[in-house]
């Protein structure tokens, strides 16, 4: 018991001579309190902390980014422009970049391969493949509309 009396005394000791020696490094005038130039200092010195936090949350907020362009197909054959002409039927169930829509059961085909797409057409406008939805606007379409239209589903971002 002795001993933590004794070591109790000793840490109190310590910590007090170390507070006292910070007394030394305050300042001493013989002028009066002026509590309104202290209220100015303080409010300066508010001042600059709320800057600085100002500045960190600045820092830490998320940069917004320029939203990235519209991917859009470049048109520069006439295969293309039929192509994106006869792809405006399909947007309905497939999008408009073909990442196709779960609601309408319809697969993604934007990028997918040329002659995979031309494949698919023609085989479900002979009957080989059944899709009783496509049907309907895969009839219609001739050789060259197949050709135009898989090259430009091509072209869309996967």
């Amino acid at each position: 018991m002795t001993r933590l009396v004794v070591f109790v005394v000793v840490v109190i000791g310590f910590f007090s001579i170390t507070f006292l020696d910070d007394f030394k490094h305050f300042p001493r005038t013989n002028k009066a309190f002026d509590y309104q130039l202290f209220k100015k200092e303080r409010n300066d010195k508010l001042k600059i902390l709320v800057d600085i936090e100002h500045a960190k949350l600045e820092a830490l907020e998320p940069k917004v980014e320029k939203p990235k362009p519209v991917f859009t197909v470049d048109l520069n054959t006439e295969g293309l422009k039929r192509g994106h002409k006869l792809y405006s039927k399909c947007i309905v169930c497939h999008g408009k970049l073909g990442k196709g829509k779960k609601s309408q059961n319809a697969p993604k085909i934007g990028g997918q391969f040329n002659l995979y797409l031309v494949t698919q057409i023609k085989d479900m406008k002979s009957g080989v493949r059944i899709n009783k939805i496509m049907n309907p606007y895969v009839k219609k379409l001739s050789n060259q509309d197949i050709k135009d239209l898989g090259e430009y589903i091509a072209k869309l971002p996967w």
